[in-house]
């Protein structure tokens, strides 16, 4: 404990004690914040000490809550007690001075009303009928704050809550210096010479006694609400420096400032002249200390005895006994004591300290030296222009209105001193009562109300409690209060303590009475009563028996004894008439009490009243209280709030707007580039344009072409496939033109009778016009008139009649064939017939293009031809009704030598009764025609080979109908042709056609489930077909009910996926648990910061979010580490954690952390609200990051656009809206560039998370808690990337293939190690050196270069293709690549599986191209892995598109001895299986098959189908042909619709018990 204190005061002694080497002895400086004053107890007197307590703590709950919970409201004990009539002076000759100069009194040892923080409203709900309610509404509360406390307390009974006093108790100049060192420093001059130790002044240089303190202009933080009389908020630098930061509130107040102000100074300038030698620092401090000593003799030796009571002489009754205990004295203080501790009690600061607002006075007369008292200016709306008195209601913290004018402090100072305060009673003035300052939302309050509400915050027991506690006897009865009788024997306090008994209900006695009125209620005309005069001569004895720095205390070496004397000698009126201009005589000599005065005032001054000054002048005495104003905070933040949010609402369909219009304007320029770089062919008749289909289907890019010869009009799209054809051979009547007039004037409808409109659109009016006359020249040409309209464009589009208007009739009419064909009811077909229907069905007329439609085929083929001229029995150009029916009727019900005699008499147009082996080879051709195949002259001549030795015939023989039905019905084909028929809209009604359906499907798939391509011999194939039969003769164990299929379709569905659910569940209960957490945390255990009391649950919904959104963003850069991932799936963590999945996963927490971004942000959005209506004042303790000027409001605006935390916000909300939206399939397919740039975004979007949470708007930043390991593993991983990606790699071969694929071969990186199926992303510098797209490799591992196989679908793809175009190179080489990878995903996990299926949409194949060259590979060396069997479905529109691939499976087939690999492919630009061209493909596939071992249009082993695929039925017989396969691997690519097919596929089969389990990968592109 020794070594303790010896170091406590080795510090304290290297920061006070000042040595000074030219002056005559040292001293120790007064502390100015009041720490080590006390050296055995150092925090005794220090700033931000405890209010002490006589009395017990009496909160309502033992703790912190208020007391007086069951006394009545202060409003009522405020209006009962202390009002009364205005104007009654004092009666023993106070003075307004003395008043006001007891009011820096207690401004220089206690300061104990600033409100905690967070802010705790104890406001007081106003009466009913009160002034306060101006509107009657009955709900109004005038705010009152709870004051600050020290938190450690409050806690529980035995610690309850202590409220602080921020300033130090003593008398040690905190008025003048401030009570921190740094405050000091602001308002000194810090200059040499005639300055030094001078505290800073307007103007340093002017006579002291017309000196003023210097300007507030680096806006120390005084207290600076707003002025009532303007009610409004005005800057704080406006305020003159002081060390008081309440110094300003009224300019009598302020008055005193300025004296001691100047009184430094004129020591100051007195100890330089006196000691030239002197620093500036010690001058300083030696008139400080001077300036404290001679404020703590006036206070506690002159001021003090006079506040506390005066005889009817005048004669102070109640002498403060001295210093130095006497012998006789029964004080028991004694010189300095440091066992007595200095602290305020609550007593005197909530009540006892508070007995002056009775003497305070409504203003103060202003007067000269010649007592000539003044008249004021005013310039106050409602009010006189001039007054002779200074109100103080209207100079609230308004105090250099007045003081800064000529003389104005020396008139006020006279007048102070000519003013009688208001009596001793218990009666308090009007601008206190009711006018008192307030904030802008409650401009004026009621002080009384506050005391009495204030001592209730403080906890403060009852009247005779604490009366008991200063050792007073206790009040037995009302009347005991005050006894004080006038020589006439009246009471003079009857009627208040009557007044006070009714309001407390009326007792037998004040026990439970708050100690202020009670306590004011004790005055009498000299002065404070008992219980306010014990608290405060206690108080006032304390603080000046525990100050080590007191002046008469001789053994602190700050004084010698006549230093001491002369201290003694010092009065305030020395002080006032040395640093004014006031002289000897102008004010008396005991500035305190009005006796002596030279001048005495006129007359009293009433507050309210209309009292002029005298009969000659009319002027009025004192001008009324500008009245009670109320401010909405939110106001001027009503647009600002709606235009934020709905701006930012707006950018999300801005947003999609954005992506829309790229994508349409991306399509139009290439588009119009393309037509504007398509050369016209050389026939003349061929023009470019877009035909409009609809208002549903609007544009398509469309050709058209003039045939003369044929006199046809052919509308094809730009690769030449027939769209629609119109027939102008038997066209009588005239060709209507329509031609828009308006807009672009591009917009043309051509009318032709029996057809549909034709409306076309092109690139500019001349084009129009140049294609209006070549159509005009055609037509005369063909001798067909043409009639030219003109009319808007919006008009020709309305009245167009479209091919959607058309179909909805020839709907109806294939619906009556169907229903007349199949024997139906109308109503089975759902079809309502009128008179007037049926007449338009028997009048309907098919055009050729119609007919082909309707047979799902193309209107030039061959075909379609043949077959419109034999249906067109009467050769009018047009298919009737009852001609469409005869032809339906036999191909939807007739047998199979009927429909073999339809197609061969459709063939033998001549009627010759057979066929020449020509005329066989065309028919032969026009059913290739119809699949995209074009087989040579060679492979034609080997079909039809095939099919003669099959019918039994010679080359040279003809067909007869005998041998054609032997080739396309015999029994092996019988029942297929049987059910090939028609593929019309209606028939889907027809059960007949349903069971038609099924059995196809059936034996469709007979033919899938056999690996016959890879069999030598015919008799092979039908003995595996053979027992293949006899395998699914075996009964499926099917769910039976409804109930029982979608359970376990669950279970299946759980199994498959029991890694992801397992992992996502984890995930979203991790989710779940942080979201609870923090929003527990805030909602309860943050209770405390008082943020949720302010904002509502909004917070805790928002905190809850935040850290959600923390936790999702940050645990996305872990599903985008490509790199670790793909390292990671080859370790044994696979079998644990679904790797595979990290991208699905990435769109999960992607999505999550959407939710919550949005429930943030409309979290906010409430907060703000909620924020933005509270008083600007109050949310600098929630928010004190963010420091403003006093008087700028915190508006929305503010919070949202002038802060950190706001700019980032909203940065964040636009990045994530810009993102996302950018992020849909939509805007992938069509603007892919904007999705990587604005994908790239993500870097400013963890930049400026950061930056959000920096600005510590509600807590600490802990986003890095969760950003920091994800960082550094997605930078780490990074590193890989950029340490390959950015070498460049040089192209060793470049292959432009059709169908805009672009073949890349490259050269493969040392230590390059992949996996078949992996992908990589690449750069080309020359388009763009930061642009990175992923592409699957085609290459096999084992390959000495790497390969790609890219299609020209985007931009960047195109600018590739055209960038290795040889055309464009010149002799230039091939541009270098930048690469990153290899990546892992599902595809490459083939081999884990027994047996696995490949099915590849399009240009999906790519990730199986390297997979078959891999399994031909291990199966041409002999490797041995653990998959026995793939089967690989590629589906594709015709396998013409992509003749790279039928390389690869041509080498598949030659290299897989084992066998392992099963292709087939499907051609699917048919629009059903089995109608009646494709039934004839099939058997001439199947006849070349057998003979050939081969496809007939593919050149390969693998079996070609016509169609698409029916998973269901496929994935089914894979389990009878591997009964003890348990799991089969699935994996797609391609399209979403078909992956999607086969995910539904998969989810359905796994129903069945007894199955296996189908485990899906799928990648989309």
């Amino acid at each position: 404990m020794c070594n303790i204190r010896f170091h406590c005061l080795a510090s304290t002694a290297l920061l006070v004690v000042v040595s000074t080497a030219n002056s005559e002895k040292e001293f120790e400086v007064t502390p100015q914040d009041g720490w080590f004053n006390n050296l055995i107890h150092p925090d005794w007197g220090a700033i931000d000490g405890h209010l002490l307590r006589r009395s017990p703590a009496a909160f309502s709950d033992g703790v912190y809550e208020p007391s007086g919970k069951d006394r009545p409201n202060p409003f009522i004990i405020s209006k009962e007690v202390h009002d009364g009539p205005a104007g009654l002076g004092s009666l023993r000759n106070r003075t307004a001075f003395l008043v006001y100069f007891g009011q820096q009194v207690v401004e220089e040892i206690l300061d104990a009303q600033r409100p905690g923080c967070p802010r705790e409203f104890f406001n007081i709900p106003v009466p009913p009928g009160h002034d306060y309610d101006l509107e009657r509404k009955g709900n109004i509360e005038m705010p009152v704050q709870r004051t600050r406390y020290d938190q450690r307390t409050g806690i529980s009974p035995n610690n309850p809550r202590q409220q602080l006093n921020e300033i130090t108790p003593y008398i040690d100049g905190g008025l003048t210096y401030g009570t921190s060192k740094a405050w000091t420093d602001a308002l000194r001059e810090f200059k040499d010479g005639p300055l030094r130790g001078r505290l800073a002044a307007l103007d340093p240089y002017a006579d002291i006694k017309d000196s003023f303190p210097a300007q507030n202009s680096i806006r120390l933080p005084m207290a600076n609400p707003p002025p009532p009389r303007e009610h409004e908020l005005k800057p704080v630098k406006r305020f003159w420096k002081l060390g008081n930061p309440r110094g300003n509130e009224n300019p009598f107040l302020l008055t005193f400032g300025v004296l001691w102000f100047r009184w430094h100074n004129y020591i100051a300038n007195k100890t330089a002249t006196e000691h030239p030698k002197y620093t500036d620092e010690e001058v300083f401090n030696i008139a400080r200390k001077f300036v404290i000593a001679h404020h703590q003799k006036i206070v506690m030796y002159n001021w003090l005895p006079t506040w506390l009571g005066l005889d009817e002489n005048l004669e102070k009754i109640h002498e403060i006994p001295p210093y130095k205990k006497r012998p006789n004295d029964t004080i028991i203080f004694d010189s300095y004591d440091p066992n007595v501790h200095p602290g305020i009690a609550a007593e005197f600061q909530s009540a006892a300290m508070r007995f002056g607002h009775t003497l305070v006075t409504p203003g103060t007369w202003i007067r000269d030296k010649k007592c000539e008292f003044k008249k004021l200016k005013l310039d106050i709306p409602g009010s006189p222009s001039n007054v002779h008195a200074l109100r103080l209601c209207n100079s609230f913290w308004n105090p250099q209105e007045f003081l800064s004018k000529p003389n104005a402090l020396d008139e006020l100072i006279m007048g102070l001193t000519s003013t009688l305060s208001e009596r001793e009673d218990h009666i308090v003035v009007p601008d206190l009562r009711k006018h008192l300052f307030g904030p802008l939302e409650f401009s004026r309050r009621d002080l009384i109300a506050i005391n009495i509400q204030r001592a209730r915050d403080h906890g403060l027991p009852d009247y005779n409690t604490i009366r008991e506690a200063y050792g007073l006897p206790r009040r037995q009865a009302w009347e005991e209060i005050n006894n004080f009788t006038f020589s006439n024997g009246t009471l003079y306090m009857k009627e208040p303590i009557n007044n006070l008994r009714r309001v407390y209900g009326n007792t037998s006695k004040p026990d439970n009475v708050d100690l202020f009125p009670a306590g004011l209620l004790e005055t009498t005309p000299e002065g404070v009563g008992e219980t306010f005069r014990t608290i405060i001569l206690d108080q006032f004895l304390r603080i000046r028996h525990s100050d080590r720095f007191w002046f008469e205390n001789t053994k602190n070496g700050l004084f010698t004894e006549d230093e001491i004397q002369e201290i003694w000698n010092v009065t305030i009126y020395d002080i006032v008439t040395k640093v004014t201009h006031i002289g000897p005589d102008d004010i008396q000599r005991n500035p305190f009490l009005l006796t002596d005065s030279p001048c005495p005032q006129p007359k009293q001054l009433v507050a309210d009243g209309n009292d002029t000054f005298n009969d000659t002048d009319n002027t009025l005495v004192i001008e009324q209280c500008t009245p009670l104003k109320h401010f909405d905070y939110f106001a001027g933040s009503h647009v600002s709030f709606v235009l934020t949010f709905l701006c930012l609402g707006l950018c999300v369909p801005i947003a999609f707007g954005v992506l829309v219009f790229l994508a349409k304007y991306r399509e139009k320029s290439k588009r119009q580039t393309s037509i504007q770089n398509e050369t016209r062919k050389e026939d003349p008749g061929t023009f470019l344009m877009a035909e409009w289909t609809s208002p549903k289907d609007g544009e398509r890019k469309v050709k058209t072409i003039f045939d003369l010869a044929r006199m046809k009009i052919h509308i094809m799209d730009r690769h030449k496939r027939p769209l629609r054809m119109i027939d102008l051979r038997r066209t009588t009547g005239k060709v209507h033109v329509r031609i828009s007039d308006d807009k672009n004037r591009t917009l043309i409808s051509i009318r032709v009778p029996g057809e549909i409109d034709l409306v076309l659109r092109f690139v500019d009016e001349g084009y129009r016009d140049e294609f209006l006359n070549e159509l005009e020249k055609f037509l005369q040409n063909i001798s067909v008139d043409i009639e030219r309209h003109f009319f808007s464009e919006a008009i020709i589009l309305k009245e167009a009649e479209t091919k959607e208007n058309r179909k909805k009739l020839l709907d109806k009419v294939f619906r009556v064939i169907c229903m007349q064909a199949f024997k139906e009811s109308y109503e089975r077909l759902s079809l309502q017939l009128d008179n007037k229907l049926a007449n338009d069905i028997s009048r309907v007329q098919l055009t050729r293009t119609e007919f082909a439609d309707a047979l799902g085929l193309r209107n030039n083929s061959v075909f379609v031809r043949n077959m419109f001229l034999m249906v067109d029995k009467d050769k009018n150009g047009f298919i009737s009704f009852h001609e469409f029916m005869d032809m339906f009727v036999i191909l939807a019900r007739g047998n199979a030598a009927e429909k073999a005699r339809f197609l061969f008499n459709m063939n033998d147009f001549k009627g010759q009764g057979y066929l020449t082996r020509e005329a066989f080879g065309k028919m032969i051709k026009s059913i290739l025609d119809l699949s995209d195949s074009s087989l040579s002259d060679d492979q034609v001549n080997q079909l039809i080979d095939t099919l003669y030795s099959q019918a039994g015939l010679r080359d040279t023989d003809n067909i007869n109908f005998d041998s054609f039905k032997k080739i396309f019905a015999s029994d092996e084909y019988e029942q297929i042709f049987e059910h090939a028929t028609l593929q019309l809209d209606g028939r889907a009604k027809s059960e007949q056609l349903s069971k038609s359906f099924s059995f196809r499907r059936q034996t469709f798939f007979d033919g899938i489930s056999h690996d016959d391509h890879n069999t030598a011999s015919p008799q092979a194939t039908l003995s595996r077909r053979k027992s293949r039969v006899t395998i699914r003769t075996k009964q499926k164990e099917q769910p039976k009910t409804k109930w029982e299929k979608r359970k376990s379709a669950c279970f299946h569905w759980m199994e498959n996926f029991r890694l992801q659910i397992f992992w996502l569940t984890l995930y979203i209960l991790v989710t779940i648990a942080i979201f609870v957490e923090r929003a527990y945390y805030y909602s309860y255990e943050r209770e405390d910061s008082g943020l949720r009391k302010i904002a509502g649950y909004g917070v805790t919904v928002t905190r809850g979010a935040a850290s959600v959104m923390m936790w999702t963003y940050s645990s996305l850069l872990v599903t985008m580490c490509r790199n670790t991932i793909t390292f990671l799936r080859e370790t044994f963590f696979h079998r644990f954690i679904p790797f595979d999945s990290a991208h699905a996963m990435h769109k999960i927490i992607a999505f999550i952390a959407l939710v919550f971004t949005v429930v943030h942000c409309i979290g906010h959005g409430i907060n703000f609200y909620h924020i933005s209506t509270h008083a600007s004042v109050d949310m600098n303790c929630q928010f004190t990051e963010y420091f403003r000027a006093t008087d700028v409001l915190a508006s929305f605006h503010y919070w949202a656009w002038q802060t950190i935390t706001g700019l980032t916000g909203i940065g964040l909300v636009l990045i994530v809206i810009i993102m996302y939206v950018f992020a849909l399939p939509y805007a992938r397919r069509h603007v892919f560039r904007a999705f990587w740039i604005t994908h790239n975004l993500y870097v400013l979007l963890y930049v400026f998370m950061i930056l959000h949470g920096l600005g510590r708007l509600v807590q600490d930043p802990i986003f890095y808690y969760y950003l920091l390991g994800p960082l550094v593993l997605f930078v780490l991983d990074k590193l890989v990337s950029v340490s390959r990606k950015k070498i460049p790699i040089l192209v060793k071969k470049v292959e432009l293939l059709p169908s805009d694929v672009t073949a890349l071969t490259f050269k493969r990186p040392l230590n390059f190690e992949y996996k078949s199926g992996q992908w990589v992303r690449i750069a080309c510098p020359k388009i763009g050196e930061n642009e990175y797209h992923p592409f699957t490799l085609t290459s096999a591992p084992h390959e000495e270069h790497l390969s790609l196989h890219i299609r020209a679908l985007g931009p960047w793809t195109t600018n590739l293709r055209k960038t290795y175009d040889l055309n464009n190179r010149g002799d230039k080489s091939h541009p270098m690549l930048y690469l990153d990878g290899p990546f892992g995903e599902g595809h490459q996990d083939w081999y884990r599986f027994r047996v696995s299926v490949l099915v590849g949409g399009g240009i999906g194949v790519t990730p199986f191209a390297s997979i078959l060259k891999d399994i031909a590979h291990k199966s041409k060396i002999g490797t041995k892995f653990p998959c026995e069997k793939v089967y690989f479905l590629w589906v594709t529109r015709t396998q013409k598109q992509f003749e790279w691939l039928m390389d690869i499976i041509q080498e598949v087939e030659n290299e897989d001895k084992r066998n392992i690999v099963s292709t087939h492919i499907f051609i699917t630009q048919f629009q059903q299986k089995y109608d009646l061209r494709t039934t004839m493909l099939y058997i001439c596939e199947r006849h070349f098959q057998k003979i050939a071992g081969r496809s007939l249009f593919t050149g390969l082993k693998a079996t070609t189908h016509f169609g698409r695929p029916e998973f269901v039925d496929f994935l089914q017989s894979l389990h009878y042909e591997h009964p003890d396969v348990k799991q089969i691997g699935v994996f797609s690519c391609g399209p979403p619709p078909m992956t999607l097919t086969v995910e539904a596929a998969c989810s359905e089969v796994k129903q069945y018990e007894g199955f296996p389990s189908y485990q899906h990968h799928f990648e989309n592109f």
